[in-house]
């Protein structure tokens, strides 16, 4: 740089002697280029050993250089001027040359708090634009990069308490590692637990210091805390052998501390959210979202998937029994179990309340039902909440996605449709588990049209009802007739009541179909009694309908709109009806009761009745089921059942109806047995009212009658009770 300022001086043909002007603007000159030789051979040498190329930063070193050196060398030619002239002007130049240095001092720290600000910002921004999943690595790039040193390490506390050490180093990359409390050195607990930054080097004292720059194997470093009890972030080994941290590094790594920690707390809520959005909080299993997206990904690869969907039975029956909370452990025990049947590759997910859904690859349909049976057993084992076993089990639909012409059509919608049309098939059916076949698609289709336009075929009228008679056993006289509902859709053809009235209770449309009933029935039986045939009719009400506490002020407002005497009609309930909820269900069965609507045990044998409870309810009337009396006339069993329960019935107080008697061997066999009443295809098969009307005209040996008021049971009477 030397050689090349005498040259460039020379160059100019300069003297002491000559021209002032040519004197100062070669003394510039020569400053200059000794400045920009220097400041482009140490940017030489740096891009050597770096290995990176000078670029702009090495040409704006070289540029501040320059204008440093041409600076410096009018300052010099400036004293030499005034103490040529007058060494009276040199305070002057000291006051001028002070001035300037005040001046350049001030524009250095706003300088310098612009290049903190700047370095902040750009530190925050690189934090904001990070992969959550990188954002700890581009904590500590960032770190080593602003404090130049060559190891950078954060010390995260974890939620459980541990310690999540990661450190990043030169060429080597970022590693992390779980430590236990007992494992943290006792500086970093130190600084861990306060709000101080530790400058470290060889000169430092404290024990607790020189120990974690022994462990570290580091000569000097930098610690600063992240909040009280939250993480430690540090920078050690200062690029430069002879260079160290100062206490304007130490401000600058706390600076960097409060935004990487709002960073992190930010990166850790959307992680949170995150999950959340995808996982149940109950369980921890995948939520309806989580496992479709994981369906969605599965249908994009090309092994065989299976989706179960299952749906637990008897869970409402705990919710009612022993309360949502110990429903949700249920459940919780229920998710465990399932996954410790489950393989790990195996998604499992819990789509809402007591519905789980299973994603399996890799196996054919032999597999996946050996698969079902392990889940069913594992449901099936008791499980003790509250003192109380309790078994569940579950009803399981599957749908099979093999082969590339079927994957190439399935989309996760349409898989989860088909997987619980299965299931329901399953439930409906009793089977357990279903594989879904194309048929039951169009078994959905039908239950979706019917359960669309039920509420405007009430609306419509399209419902009717038909009526068989019930004949006295006694002398042959009518006692009344039950009422059977149809529905002749306008499209589907006619509809099975095991199908609509199903679709009805689901869909929350009973009471108004109820009412519809009732109205239709009542009518019909005033018209029989207006035209000289006063008998009762039977109505079939659900479940539904005596969980309705009003259910008894809907019949009495019906009773007195047609007319017709409260001991003329006749409410038939199935015994797993009044079973299912016999407290509930006992309010409402006395209202009826003292109403004077005469009560009626419907399909008599075929539940679980407890006999002593039976006892104390208010009905006056049991029917005994089809099943019993179809070959009462060929089995002894079944004759055996229908003495039995006729023996009950009267011991308690009740008249005895049997229903399905379709020949006279079976008519005579229950007369023998004491029966009081019979209908069946024998008697007549069902017809409108119309025709009931012109069939009862036709008998001339047949006569209308009221009911006999219902006989009393004896309060002394025990029960009978069934083998």
């Amino acid at each position: 740089s030397s050689s090349a300022a005498v040259a460039v001086f020379t160059a100019f043909g300069a003297t002491l002697h000559g021209s002032p002007a040519r004197l100062v603007l070669a003394s510039l000159a020569a400053a200059a280029t000794a400045a920009a030789v220097d400041s482009l051979g140490v940017s030489l040498v740096i891009a050597v050993t770096s290995g990176e190329p000078i670029g702009w930063s090495g040409l704006r070193f070289a540029a501040v250089c320059v204008w440093v050196s041409a600076c410096s060398s009018m300052l010099g030619q400036l004293f030499v001027a005034a103490l040529a002239v007058s060494l009276w002007l040199l305070p002057a130049v000291l006051v001028v040359v002070a001035a300037a240095l005040a001046v350049f001092w001030h524009l250095s720290r706003v300088r310098t708090r612009h290049d903190d600000v700047a370095t902040l910002y750009a530190f925050s921004e690189a934090l904001v634009r990070t992969d959550p999943d990188d954002l700890v690595g581009a904590l500590l790039r960032q770190t080593a990069d602003l404090l130049r040193a060559e190891r950078a390490e954060l010390w995260l506390v974890l939620d459980d308490g541990r310690l999540q050490w990661s450190r990043l180093s030169q060429g080597t990359g970022v590693r992390t590692s779980l430590l236990d409390r007992a494992d943290m050195p006792a500086l970093i607990g130190e600084v861990l637990g306060g709000t101080d930054v530790h400058v470290l080097s060889a000169f430092t004292s404290g024990e607790h210091a020189r120990e974690l720059l022994t462990q570290q194997h580091a000569r000097d470093g930098v610690i600063a805390p992240m909040g009280v009890g939250q993480g430690v972030l540090c920078a050690l080994d200062r690029q430069g052998e002879v260079a160290t941290f100062t206490a304007t590094d130490a401000r600058l790594l706390l600076s960097l501390t409060g935004h990487s920690a709002v960073a992190l707390a930010n990166a850790q809520l959307v992680e949170r959210l995150n999950f959340d959005s995808t996982h149940d909080s109950l369980t921890g299993l995948l939520n309806r979202s989580g496992f479709r997206a994981r369906l969605e990904h599965g249908l994009a690869g090309s092994s065989p998937l299976a989706v179960l969907l299952m749906d637990l039975d008897r869970f409402k029956e705990v919710n009612d029994t022993l309360g949502h909370h110990h429903g949700d452990l249920l459940l919780q025990h229920i998710a465990r179990r399932l996954e410790n049947v489950l393989r790990p590759t195996d998604v499992l997910a819990r789509l809402g309340g007591d519905e789980f859904a299973v994603l399996v690859r890799k196996l054919d349909e032999q597999s996946v039902l050996e698969l079902v049976e392990r889940l069913q057993d594992a449901l099936t084992l008791p499980l003790q909440l509250q003192g109380v076993d309790i078994e569940v089990g579950a009803s399981i639909g599957v749908v099979l996605v093999e082969g590339t012409e079927l994957r190439s059509t399935a989309d996760a919608e349409s898989i989860m449709q088909q997987v619980d049309v299965a299931m329901y098939a399953a439930k409906r059916e009793g089977a357990g588990v279903q594989v879904y076949r194309d048929a039951m698609n169009d078994s959905s289709l039908r239950r979706l049209s019917l359960a669309g336009s039920l509420r405007s075929a009430i609306d419509e009228r399209q419902f009717f009802l038909h009526y068989q008679p019930q004949v006295s056993l006694q002398d042959g006289r009518i006692t009344g007739a039950e009422a059977l509902l149809r529905w002749d859709h306008p499209t589907l053809g006619s509809v099975s009541p095991d199908e609509f009235i199903a679709l009805a209770e689901q869909g929350g449309l009973i009471r108004e179909l109820t009412r519809y009933v009732l109205d239709v029935a009542l009518t019909d039986c005033a018209v029989w009694a207006a035209a000289g045939h006063p008998m009762a009719v039977s109505v079939n009400v659900s479940v539904r309908n005596l969980l309705e506490p009003d259910l008894a002020e809907l019949v009495a407002e019906l009773l007195a709109l047609r007319d017709v005497p409260s001991s003329r009609l006749t409410l038939e309930i199935t015994e797993t009806h009044v079973m299912a909820d016999p407290e509930r269900t006992a309010q409402v069965l006395e209202d009826l009761a003292d109403l004077g609507v005469s009560l009626s045990i419907d399909d008599f044998g075929t539940g679980y009745s407890s006999l002593a409870y039976l006892r104390r309810l208010p009905v006056s009337e049991v029917k005994i089921d089809r099943t019993f009396v179809a070959d009462l006339s060929r089995d002894d069993t079944d004759t055996a059942i229908v003495e039995a329960i006729t023996q009950l019935g009267h011991t308690l107080g009740l008249s005895v109806v049997a229903e399905g008697v379709e020949d006279q061997a079976t008519q005579a066999r229950l007369a023998a047995l004491g029966c009081d009443t019979v209908q069946g295809y024998y008697i007549a098969r069902p017809m409108s009212h119309v025709k009931l009307l012109s069939w009862m005209s036709a008998q001339p040996d047949v006569r209308s009658i009221d009911l006999p008021a219902p006989r009393q049971a004896d309060p002394d009477a025990a029960p009978i009770q069934l083998a």
